[in-house]
């Protein structure tokens, strides 16, 4: 891997960008610019890093950066060929080219929600990797979560109705992505699209109800202790009690106290 330089990487993300509106070509030449700054003797082993089990360039972060900031003002200058470049970039193999499709995806300008939703139903499947999965509810969904927030309910919702464990997981996953967004506040709406789930849960999600959980306890330890004992109050499962006992350490004392009560 070549040593970054700005002045070079600046010129070569510029060249990039006067094919933006021809996605075959832009994608040619981000697998060259990515191949030149690929690291190739990275191992998975190298970092304690979840790595995804796709092939990887592992480039460093200026690269992604410069990128970016130059994708920012294309994208907003001609949101449809962005979405035309989006779909040409995630038919790659690679994690990082991907990635930046969605990256694309979640900073379009939209009229309406309609093209996003669309194209993030056809990309996300349970077999999708984990940590591409994980970007897409952080990047391709930022936009619509923020501007249509109903929009963005509707479509973790479609994944939360749902009986298999595998679709089960990755609304519980794009919950827990969405309330790391700095601008959600609605707790009450993830309370209510969870509550089925937590008062009969499957042994198979009870790791992602886990992270959730944890997560619901730092933005709120009082509205979620409560949200949980209210669950158990109505809740004949055990798996609901094992649930919430793996998730006491989550709570300051008094709050974990209470709840320790109900489910021994």
């Amino acid at each position: 891997m070549p040593a970054v330089n700005p002045t070079r990487l600046r010129f070569q993300i510029e060249d990039l960008m006067q094919d933006f509106g021809s996605p075959p070509e832009f994608h040619r030449k981000l697998q060259d610019i990515f191949g030149l700054y690929a690291n190739r003797a990275l191992r998975y082993g190298d970092s304690t890093e979840i790595k995804p089990l796709i092939p990887m360039y592992n480039l460093p972060a200026p690269a992604i950066r410069q990128l970016q900031l130059d994708l920012d003002l294309r994208v907003a200058e001609n949101p449809d060929a962005a979405l035309a470049l989006a779909d040409e970039l995630w038919q790659d193999q690679y994690y990082e080219v991907k990635q930046t499709a969605l990256y694309i995806l979640g900073i379009v300008p939209f009229n309406t929600p309609e093209p996003i939703i669309e194209r993030l139903n056809n990309w996300l499947s349970p077999d999708l990797d984990a940590l591409l999965i994980t970007s897409l509810f952080t990047l391709g969904t930022k936009r619509i979560q923020n501007i249509y927030p109903i929009v963005w309910e509707r479509f973790i919702s479609s994944f939360l109705d749902k009986n298999e464990p595998e679709n089960l997981a990755i609304g519980i996953r794009g919950l827990n992505e969405g309330l790391k967004n700095k601008n959600f506040s609605n707790l009450p709406a993830v309370f209510r699209l969870i509550s089925p789930i937590i008062q009969q849960p499957n042994r198979k999600n009870l790791h992602d109800l886990e992270d959730l959980i944890e997560t619901l306890a730092v933005l709120s330890a009082t509205e979620t202790g409560h949200f949980l004992r209210q669950a158990l109050s109505v809740s004949s499962s055990p798996e609901t009690k094992r649930l919430v006992k793996q998730c006491l350490n989550f709570f300051p004392e008094a709050i974990a106290q209470d709840l320790k009560s109900l489910v021994n």
